[in-house]
C-alpha cells in the first residue's frame, strides 16, 4: 500500500472514530440539546436543504463573501506590495493598519450600518474591511524582506527596476501573499457572519440567530457546518492557486 493511500485511511479511520464517538457521547452523556448527535445534524440538514431554504441563505452568503473578498485580496494585495515597496508610505500608514487589524469586528458593525443601512453593499464593506488588514501586512512583509541577494543576482543579469520587481520580488513573495489571503479567508468569514447576525435579514449568520433564539440546536449546526466546508473548499482553492502561481513551492494540503 502506498504511503497517500494509507495517509488518506489513516484519516478516514480518525474521522470516523470521531463521529461516533461523538454519536455516543449526545446519545448518552451529554443532553442532545446541548449537544445534538451527527445523526441528528444530518437529518436536520436533510429538512433544511429540501425545504430550498439553505440554498437562499447560502447564495445570500456566498455572493457578499465573493464581492468583499474578492475585493479584499485585490485591495489588500496593491496596498501591501506599495507599503513594502515604498518605505516613506509603509511609516505612514503602518499605524492605521496596524489600528484597524486589531480592532474588533462588532465594534465597527453598528458605524457601518448607519452609514450603508442593512442592505448587501453593508455586508460587503463589513468583509472587505475586517478581511483587508491582514493581507496588506503579509504582503508588505513578504515585500521588504526579499533577501538582497535575489536583487543584486537579478541586477547583475541586466534586468532593469520593474523587471526585478515582477520577477524576482512578486515571486519570491507569494509565500506571504497565500499567507495574507488565508488569513484574511478566515476573517472575512468571521465578517461576513457578524454582518449577517446583526442585520437578521438573511444569509447562514441569519440561520444561527434564528435557530440559536428558538433553541433548535440540531438545525443550528447546519450553517456552522456549511461555513466549515465552505472554508475548507475555498482554502483548496488558495492552494491550488498557489501551485498555479508558484509551481516551484510545495503545498502542505
Amino acid at each position: 500500500m502506498n504511503p497517500a493511500r494509507k495517509t488518506m485511511l489513516f484519516q478516514t479511520a480518525c474521522h470516523i472514530g470521531i463521529l461516533v464517538a461523538w454519536e455516543l457521547l449526545s446519545r448518552f452523556v451529554i443532553p442532545p440539546r446541548f449537544l445534538p448527535p451527527p445523526s441528528a445534524i444530518a437529518v436536520a440538514f436533510y429538512d433544511v436543504t429540501v425545504t430550498g431554504e439553505l440554498l437562499r441563505q447560502l447564495w445570500q452568503t456566498a455572493s457578499v463573501l465573493l464581492v468583499g473578498f474578492s475585493l479584499a485580496i485585490v485591495t489588500g494585495i496593491a496596498l501591501g506590495v506599495a507599503m513594502g515597496t515604498f518605505a516613506t508610505l509603509r511609516r505612514v500608514l503602518d499605524p492605521y493598519v496596524n489600528a484597524f487589524n486589531a480592532m474588533p469586528t462588532v465594534a465597527l458593525v453598528p458605524l457601518v450600518i448607519i452609514w450603508l443601512g442593512l442592505e448587501f453593499q453593508a455586508k460587503v464593506f463589513l468583509t472587505w474591511l475586517v478581511a483587508v488588514f491582514p493581507i496588506v501586512i503579509n504582503s508588505q512583509i513578504g515585500v521588504a524582506n526579499v533577501p538582497p541577494a535575489f536583487i543584486e543576482t537579478a541586477r547583475a543579469f541586466g534586468c532593469d527596476r520593474w523587471q526585478t520587481f515582477r520577477r524576482v520580488v512578486l515571486h519570491a513573495a507569494v509565500p506571504f501573499l497565500i499567507a495574507g489571503i488565508r488569513l484574511g479567508l478566515g476573517k472575512a468569514l468571521v465578517g461576513v457572519v457578524v454582518a449577517e447576525m446583526f442585520t437578521a435579514l438573511a444569509g447562514l449568520g441569519y440561520m444561527v440567530v434564528l435557530y440559536g433564539n428558538t433553541f433548535r440546536t440540531a438545525e443550528l449546526f447546519v450553517p456552522i457546518v456549511v461555513l466549515a466546508l465552505l472554508s475548507i473548499g475555498i482554502t483548496k482553492m488558495i492552494y491550488a492557486l498557489e501551485r498555479r502561481v508558484a509551481p516551484w513551492r510545495k503545498t502542505s494540503e
